[in-house]
């Protein structure tokens, strides 16, 4: 069996070095097609060219494609059960080209990659350096696995962006776009890990998990930790540092920040299915009956104007059980007809 292994490995490895050969050839040649010359100039484009020629040896080539197959071998053990079988059909193909494409990526630069993603369900792994990627979700939420370990959960209509030589060896940079993210981060002191969201916000942490809501129908950011420390500042460069189960809401207005004490774990539960209203306005309640029942509330808003709530609901429950919990909480009736729920004050 060992042999037979021995003879099998050695026989891929042969394999992969002829067809890099072949590809160099081609290139001197100037034989490439379409398709190839294509990779080539992205590639070009990408990364600057070394100003001397770079000599392969085999046991450079040996490495690489080493490191290719261990890569693609890692990331396709932590797909789910359900998934691993069908991933594993095109994985034979993948591991096989893998050193043709780290050799190409060598002749421009020896260590930086391009973008590779493995989708599986709400599930996207991000590997190497990502560049000009965005995650978006719609009435699902979704869960992100970027190159240097950390997680990202995003909630329901959300959007998250990462651009060109922002995540890399030397940055860790990302971009809520819009809506919801709870974020659990790899310790790297040599990379402090950012992320920029809307009206110059910017969230700075070594090492921590934290949530940020940064929807554009709602009047506030709020960023919540959960373990470690982050450090916020606003389009003035006001810094405020929080620590576990602290929170700040940044005005969309004036960018001003408040502080405040808060139930992390709780904030942060929607991502376990739940709605999370946490000292919520009627407009917030109004924009998740929305995201989560698609209907509109109609209410006036100076009855309302200064109410808050705070109650966690199962999207499961049906709408009028919803409706009744909340009316209750508002001091409120509410009254369906179709897609609209009318909501008024209860006067004695």
């Amino acid at each position: 069996m060992k042999n037979n292994f021995f003879k099998q490995s050695t026989g891929k490895n042969n394999r992969e070095k002829r067809l890099i050969r072949v590809l160099l050839r081609k290139m001197e040649e100037e034989k490439l097609t379409d398709k190839e010359e294509q990779m080539i100039a992205e590639l070009k484009n990408r990364y600057s060219p070394a100003k001397e020629r770079i000599k392969i040896s085999n046991a450079q080539l040996n490495r690489a494609a080493k490191r290719n197959r261990q890569a693609l071998q890692q990331k396709m053990i932590m797909l789910p059960d359900s998934n691993r079988k069908r991933r594993s059909i095109h994985g034979r193909h993948l591991i096989g080209t893998a050193a043709a494409v780290a050799v190409v990526l060598l002749l421009f630069t020896l260590w930086r990659a391009d973008v590779f993603t493995l989708r599986s369900d709400d599930h996207e792994i991000v590997m190497n350096n990502s560049i000009n990627k965005q995650f978006t979700t719609g009435d699902r939420m979704k869960r992100i696995t970027l190159a240097d370990g950390s997680t990202i959960y995003l909630n329901r209509a959300s959007s998250l962006s990462l651009r060109r030589g922002k995540f890399n060896a030397y940055s860790r940079e990302v971009w809520l776009d819009e809506g919801e993210a709870f974020f659990s981060i790899t310790k790297d002191a040599q990379r402090p890990f950012v992320v920029h969201s809307s009206n110059g916000v910017t969230t700075r942490v070594l090492g921590t998990s934290f949530n940020i809501k940064s929807y554009s129908a709602l009047p506030d950011q709020v960023i919540t930790v959960n373990t470690g420390r982050v450090q916020v500042f606003n389009s003035r460069q006001e810094e405020i540092i929080l620590e576990p189960n602290y929170k700040v809401s940044i005005s969309s207005d004036d960018g001003t920040l408040s502080a405040g004490m808060t139930d992390a774990q709780s904030v942060s539960s929607w991502r376990s299915g739940k709605i999370i209203l946490e000292n919520a306005t009627l407009l917030e309640t109004s924009f998740r009956l929305k995201q989560y029942y698609d209907v509109d509330l109609i209410y006036d808003e100076a009855t309302f104007c200064n109410d808050l709530i705070y109650t966690i609901l199962n999207p499961g429950t049906p709408l009028d059980e919803v409706l009744t919990v909340i009316g209750k909480l508002f001091d409120a009736s509410c009254e369906q007809e179709g897609s609209k729920v009318y909501m008024t004050r209860i006067t004695e």
